[in-house]
């Protein structure tokens, strides 16, 4: 009887940590990659996913009478730097990835803690082979996730140029400080804020394909590139803009 009833208190047990367990990452049906926590949640294409891109889609989160509203945010878009995507400048142009990631591959999943791997099919652009192995992290209530982007090239150890953004959309509000780029955009319901900090990079731009906030770092191919995207909603807990850039301000 004993023996029972603690693998009765056991299971309740293993029942009620995972209700707890708002930080994860996982494949949906369609094989895209969805992770979150308890404020945001993202989806990245997968390889079935017609629109290519290495960006995010931000479904944001806010809580109304108890229950949890989400905001489709329909960032994706393909070849554009939307939400955390990122390319390599070759020959003066920007160059994407040319299929969406074909592998997943969990690193560490904790309480309030996850971190994953993607790798990306290696392509050709004038002769380079070029490879993309993207590491994301996600912390439990954090409106930011960490992005390490490691561009690879058969050719070897040259210097390279990363970029990684966001698209600009109805902006109300901005701020270029001098390691990250915040704004404030009106979407009917709200306005949702988007962010981009990259420590190693002091230059900032807002160009490129479809108006861009871009952060420009000059590395070698092989050289981890890491920097922080991350989205809040009004409807949420930041509901200004100056509550929300001070989430990166220095």
């Amino acid at each position: 009887m004993k023996k029972i009833l603690l693998i009765m208190i056991m299971a309740a047990f293993a029942v009620a940590c995972s209700k707890q367990q708002t930080t994860t990452a996982f494949l949906d049906p369609a094989g895209d990659c969805i992770f979150e926590n308890s404020v945001v949640r993202y989806r990245i294409n997968g390889p079935s996913n017609p629109v290519v891109t290495s960006g995010m889609e931000a479904i944001l989160k806010a809580h109304d009478k108890k229950e949890v509203v989400l905001k489709d945010r329909k960032a994706a878009q393909a070849a554009s730097l939307n939400d955390g995507g990122s390319a390599v400048i070759l020959n003066d142009s920007l160059v994407f990835a040319q299929a969406n990631f074909s592998s997943f591959e969990i690193v560490e999943q904790t309480k309030d803690l996850v971190s994953f791997k993607l790798t990306y099919p290696q392509w050709e652009v004038d002769g380079n082979k070029i490879s993309l192995v993207r590491t994301i992290t996600l912390r439990e209530t954090s409106v930011y996730c960490e992005v390490k982007d490691v561009y690879s090239n058969e050719a070897g150890s040259t210097p390279v140029i990363v970029v990684a953004g966001f698209a600009k959309n109805s902006v109300e509000n901005s701020e270029i400080g001098p390691d990250y780029v915040v704004d404030w955009e009106n979407i009917g319901d709200g306005y949702i804020g988007k962010g981009i900090v990259m420590p190693m990079s002091k230059n900032f731009a807002v160009d490129g394909p479809q108006d861009n906030a871009v952060a420009y770092i000059t590395t070698k191919w092989g050289r981890p590139v890491e920097y922080a995207v991350g989205n809040c909603w009004s409807r949420g807990e930041l509901t200004t803009f100056e509550s929300w850039a001070d989430k990166v301000r220095l």
